[in-house]
């Protein structure tokens, strides 16, 4: 195992609570506002908050993107100009990106109905505080703060619920009420933040380098068609789902989808929190081999953490709809293995993405999405009206398998990385065993003690098969997850 795996695993287990915090409230959250909010009242939300989401991504996430790239570069000899010109960047975009939402009611009340037009106006406020938030997000990913970064998604992640179900309990509010969460929660943390940043950098409106800056809309303006496509892939169906069917179908897809989404995303961003990073310092430092060698084993704990959580969760997928959401949500569940499955080859996807990124060829990526995008929507138009919530969660895999597999074809003429196929026929296998003996187990009257127990019985059947065929991967989790260091010349 490489030096550069074994840094990057210690870091994985700083980067663990930013993970498992935030998903558990996640899906606390899904089963709580589903509860207490009707199926309609849940999708004008999710409506609001993907248009906000929109707006951040394609506006301000180039940026984002730009700081990780280029933070190792610039970060001890010009770290003060570096972070003039990135804030600079980010007030200018997101104060005039809210300054238009507000001057503008740009839609009007009869197409999108009187309550959407009611909560809309909460817009530009969660726009600008959810895109804070996440701008001194990337720069402790960055610098690698793993600790602090935890600190903040575990705290946001609590926060913002206690917020918004004293809005909705304490001032009789509905979906504003989980905006107005939102929005205090992550605002409150970019102000704390970005003072102390301000007063350790100490950025002007002198220090702003306006090649840097050239350098920064250079690598990330392409990563725009980028964000723009991946959203097309990824929140198009709800859109079309309110146009042709309604709001309660939006707010049933959208939460099987979250809780879908957060089972396997919440693997695929716990490795590249820590992961991406490390690898740009590797490839800046060391060079083209040694990245190929840390990808290696990144694919190879990739692949074994998401086979059985994708098994499980197609398996399992009745059962924990029933135990998540309310009685109007369940025909969610069908819905599970289509959206988990396609979030895991989205997962993969990203690591190929890196290829180009790496290299300093963006321009290509948006290319290579702009297939899958189109498909998606033709899909979605041709299937949506026939299948509703079904054929768009189809679609939505169909997109994501295309998505990866042009991106592996195109980036391995930048860089070849090495597929660990080894280890994905041995997960696989290993998912397969665990996926019959949970179908296997009875269930109990109590539905959340049935899933408990299949869960249990599902991670120790897995664990148990992958440990008889892939020691390295397991003794090297062990030992990480028991505070020591890993022998890297034992594990190879």
């Amino acid at each position: 195992m490489e030096e550069s795996t074994r840094q990057t695993l210690y870091h994985l287990i700083r980067y663990l609570p930013s993970v498992v915090v935030p998903s558990i409230v996640g899906l606390a959250a899904v089963a709580i506002y589903t509860r207490v909010l009707t199926p309609d009242e849940y999708g004008i939300y999710i409506l609001v908050f993907t248009t906000s989401l929109f707006l951040e991504v394609f506006t301000l996430n180039w940026l984002n993107q730009s700081i990780l790239r280029y933070y190792e570069r610039y970060q001890h000899d010009n770290i003060s100009a570096f972070f003039s010109t990135a804030t600079v960047l980010f007030g200018a975009i997101s104060l005039s990106v809210a300054a238009i939402l507000l001057l503008g009611r740009w839609l009007p009340d009869s197409l999108l109905g009187q309550r959407l037009a009611d909560v809309i106006i909460y817009l530009p406020l969660v726009y600008v505080c959810q895109a804070g938030f996440k701008f001194i997000l990337v720069f402790f990913r960055a610098m690698r703060a793993s600790s602090r970064y935890s600190l903040h998604m575990s705290v946001n992640a609590v926060a913002k619920l206690a917020a918004g179900l004293g809005f909705i309990y304490l001032l009789g509010l509905r979906a504003e009420g989980i905006l107005l969460g939102l929005a205090l929660a992550a605002g409150a943390a970019f102000m704390w933040e970005i003072t102390r940043l301000v007063r350790r950098w100490q950025p002007t409106l002198g220090h702003f380098n306006r090649r840097l800056g050239k350098q920064m809309l250079q690598f990330g303006l392409p990563l725009i068609g980028l964000v723009l496509l991946d959203l097309i892939l990824s929140v198009s169906d709800r859109y079309l789902l309110q146009v042709f069917q309604d709001a309660a179908q939006v707010g049933i897809y959208a939460a099987g989808y979250r809780i879908a989404e957060t089972g396997v995303f919440a693997v695929v961003l716990f490795l590249n929190l820590a992961a991406f990073p490390v690898l740009i310092k590797v490839f800046e430092s060391d060079g083209e081999e040694r990245s190929k060698a840390l990808v290696k084993d990144l694919l190879a704990f990739y692949l074994a953490l998401l086979f059985p959580v994708v098994t499980g969760i197609s398996v399992l997928s009745e059962e924990i709809v029933t135990v998540m959401l309310g009685p109007a949500y369940r025909s969610a569940s069908s819905l599970l293995p289509w959206v988990s499955a396609g979030i895991a080859f989205m997962g993969l996807g990203l690591y190929y993405a890196k290829c180009f990124e790496l290299k300093e060829k963006t321009g290509m990526i948006p290319l290579l999405y702009l297939g899958p995008a189109v498909l998606n929507i033709l899909l979605n138009l041709w299937w949506i009206p026939r299948w509703g919530m079904q054929g768009a969660a189809v679609s939505t895999f169909l997109a994501y398998l295309g998505c990866l597999l042009l991106l592996a074809a195109a980036g391995r003429k930048l860089i070849r990385w090495r597929f660990p196929w080894p280890t994905a026929i041995k997960a696989a296998a290993a998912s397969l065993v665990m996926g019959i003996a949970v179908h296997l187990i009875p269930g109990f009257a109590a539905s959340w003690l049935s899933l408990g127990t299949k869960i249990t019985a599902g991670a120790a059947t897995y664990v148990l098969a992958m440990a008889l065929m892939e020691k390295k991967i397991v003794q090297a989790a062990a030992s990480l997850l028991a505070g020591q260091p890993v022998d890297t010349e034992a594990a190879k």
